[in-house]
């Protein structure tokens, strides 16, 4: 990209103070505060973008003193981008260390973070010729907007499971595959005649192969009965554990003894499991498990000797009438 003479200047931004106060804010908060493992989607995100202001306003600090912004163009872009690259590899590094959990996506919003203070906010971007200025902008203005679409995934979605709720996952909505996680692969299909939705999941020969429901509403105080279906396609019965915890087993060991753990056996077909609140409730060791605070629902296998494939569907509370 051709350039043309530096754009120098010695003054710094009148907000230069408040800057200097609000990168040193979110430079504290890469790696303590912050959404928790179960925050609500939708509050991940909206973290998520963070990134992209912080990047964008980096720059603007480091070119505010008068050494940096005598430098030509293109090595001010060189320098943002290597400090970029730099820091934001150090900051997931360091996050290990931080009860955090690192995502290389957060180097791309970290890029596109410092191409906006390229494009917009520093002068630098007045010694770029007008059409080639005007095509980067314009790809970064779609980058940006497309950081946006989980959020609203992740809102549409959140809306949909408290509308549905007692109902927690039953794959007829859009975006549910998103509240499942898990070593397995999934897919959602389609399963009879009836146009009936479920989740397929490819368990695998790992010592424990499954998937887990992270996001659904947490209270289950009003209800009496958990159930779920699985769908078993092959001849072969296949043993599957279902486990349930609440909040504060997510805060302590995780003990296997701590949660609500089931193993059945499931025959070639669907099967219909249903189990009590109440047992789950009294499931834990020396306490009772938090029905107001239902943080997790898991679906293994454990060690197969080959893979295998079931679907899960219609995972749901309810009363007896």
């Amino acid at each position: 990209m051709a350039v043309q003479d530096p754009v120098r200047t010695n003054s710094r931004p009148k907000f230069f103070p408040a800057l200097i106060i609000i990168l040193a804010a979110m430079s504290i908060l890469f790696f303590i505060g912050g959404p928790s493992y179960h925050s609500p989607r939708s509050l991940k995100a909206f973290w998520n973008l963070g990134h992209l202001l912080y990047f964008a306003f980096l720059p603007l600090l480091l070119f505010s003193f008068s050494p940096g912004n005598q430098i030509k163009p293109v090595f001010q872009v060189s320098i943002i981008f290597v400090i970029t690259l730099g820091l934001g590899a150090l900051v997931e590094f360091f996050q290990y260390g931080f009860n955090r959990t690192p995502d290389m996506g957060d180097i791309f919003r970290n890029m596109i973070g410092a191409c906006i203070a390229i494009a917009f906010l520093l002068p630098i971007r007045k010694s770029v010729p007008k059409t080639p200025m005007l095509i980067f902008k314009t790809t970064l203005i779609i980058l940006v907007v497309s950081q946006f679409y989980p959020i609203v995934i992740a809102l549409v979605d959140e809306h949909q499971a408290r509308r549905n709720f007692p109902v927690l996952s039953d794959f007829q909505t859009p975006f549910q595959n998103h509240r499942w996680t898990g070593d397995a692969d999934i897919k959602i299909e389609n399963i009879g005649s009836q146009g009936n939705r479920a989740m397929r999941v490819d368990l695998t020969t790992q010592i424990y192969s499954g998937v887990a429901l992270k996001y659904f509403p947490a209270n289950w105080l009003q209800y009496q009965w958990f159930q779920f279906r699985i769908y078993n396609p092959s001849a072969d019965a296949i043993k599957i554990t279902c486990r349930i915890h609440d909040k504060k087993h997510t805060q302590d060991v995780q003990r296997y003894q701590d949660r609500f753990n089931t193993t059945r056996s499931l025959s070639q077909g669907w099967n219909t499991v249903t189990i009590s609140l109440e047992e789950i409730r009294r499931a834990p060791d020396n306490r009772q498990m938090d029905l107001s605070q239902i943080y997790g629902i898991g679906f293994f296998a454990s060690r197969l000797p080959h893979p295998r494939k079931i679907y899960i569907d219609d995972v749901k509370l309810y009363n007896l009438i």
